[in-house]
């Protein structure tokens, strides 16, 4: 698929994350950045840290996004950011959850249960699913 295309259609579901309800009720902030997009997620209650995660999405949609916690200061990979809990693998650092490029193309590649599909597994969705992983880890 040529990029002006993969673009737009990255950039269609980015819209629909950014101005959901879920965005709104949890905080997440979002600075889009060539073909990287960085959403701030914040812990809720008093004293929960804030984590910043790089989604990459070249190749999208034929590929799912990677989506990677990283230093918010230097917005590059760094493993002591990863929230506890969250990091599948340290040899493929990745979230095991469907819709993330880790968990199609490493932890279940070609397991026919969990298939990528850019149209039901969204970024509005795995955001939300990362959003509860990261709150069910004390993150």
């Amino acid at each position: 698929m040529d990029p002006e295309t993969s673009r737009s259609l990255f950039t269609e579901q980015l819209q629909c994350a950014q101005t959901s309800a879920l965005a709104k009720a949890f905080g997440w902030q979002f600075e889009a950045n060539d073909d990287r997009v960085f959403v701030l997620m914040r812990g809720r209650g008093e004293g929960k840290p804030t984590h910043l995660l790089r989604v990459t999405f070249d190749d999208f949609p034929a590929r799912a996004p990677s989506y990677q916690f990283v230093d918010p200061k230097t917005k590059e990979a760094a493993g002591c950011v990863w929230p506890p809990n969250l990091k599948c693998r340290e040899d493929i650092p990745g979230i095991c959850t469907p819709g993330t490029r880790e968990f199609h193309e490493h932890y279940h590649k070609n397991d026919a249960q969990y298939p990528w599909d850019y149209k039901t597994l969204t970024v509005l969705n795995t955001l939300a699913e990362i959003n509860r992983l990261l709150e069910r880890s004390g993150g």
